[in-house]
């Protein structure tokens, strides 16, 4: 059975600790239709990657969690809701900038070498199947100042010199994001890897990069079917990744 669309629900809420805390509780306590957005205006306890921490001042950023039921996806083909969910954040910031986007992998959106948007799925397994995923997504809107990561932030106002309208903002990502889920439950894999490899942050670029072991140059050259990156170093011998095992050197 086909969910309904994405976003066709939205939950709205002032604040609340993160909002895909305030999902996964939601799905332990009765049905969620598939679909629902869960949006809040301030999380006090706002995640990223391996819980690591997402800055975002009240009421001016798009701080939002949506709840998926990708029944029909083997636990072997996961990264391609990761690549679809990138992509269709990643369209939806080109679609209201005119700067270079690109998909820093697994999942951060860039501006050139700043960081604009940030993903975190979170999926609950039965046997080989997803049951449902919680999908968590912070985009940099209305903010202007921001603290000294690396890479360095910026948002939609800081590079349009102009305000947005947060309500109308996730009406269009949810369109985004609906149209590459489509895709996912279509099977449609080969295109979506090709599409997000190519819009991949520093792809065919000799880069610098930083593992436990030392520095080293070298290639993104893609993404296997497990999600792993693979950069081809400079005496020609490709290497892989997990999240969280290589970091970019900017």
């Amino acid at each position: 059975m086909i969910g309904n669309k994405i976003g066709s629900l939205v939950i709205e809420l002032e604040e609340t600790d993160s909002t895909n805390s305030y999902a996964s509780r939601l799905l332990q306590e009765h049905e969620v239709a598939e679909g629902t957005a869960i949006m809040a205006h301030f999380q006090t306890s706002g995640r990223g990657q391996r819980s690591s921490g997402w800055e975002s001042e009240s009421h001016k950023n798009l701080t939002v969690s949506y709840i998926l039921n990708p029944g029909f996806l083997p636990i072997t083909n996961h990264f391609v809701l990761n690549q679809a969910i990138s992509l269709g954040v990643y369209d939806f910031i080109k679609s209201k900038i005119s700067a270079e986007v690109a998909i820093k992998w697994p999942n951060d959106i860039l501006v050139g070498n700043s960081k604009i948007a940030g993903i975190l799925i979170e999926n609950s397994l039965r046997g080989t199947k997803i049951t449902h995923s919680v999908v968590g997504i912070g985009i940099n809107v209305n903010q202007i100042q921001f603290a000294d990561y690396e890479p360095s932030a910026t948002s939609l106002a800081k590079i349009e010199v102009k305000e947005f309208e947060l309500r109308k903002l996730l009406d269009e990502l949810s369109e985004n994001l609906d149209k590459w889920y489509t895709r996912v439950r279509l099977g449609h894999f080969r295109q979506i890897n090709q599409a997000y490899e190519e819009a991949m942050f520093q792809r065919n670029k000799l880069a610098t990069y930083q593992t436990p072991e030392g520095k080293f140059q070298g290639t993104i050259t893609g993404v296997t079917d497990d999600g792993r990156l693979e950069i081809l170093k400079q005496d020609g011998i490709p290497v892989y990744f997990m999240n969280k095992e290589v970091r970019y050197l900017y």
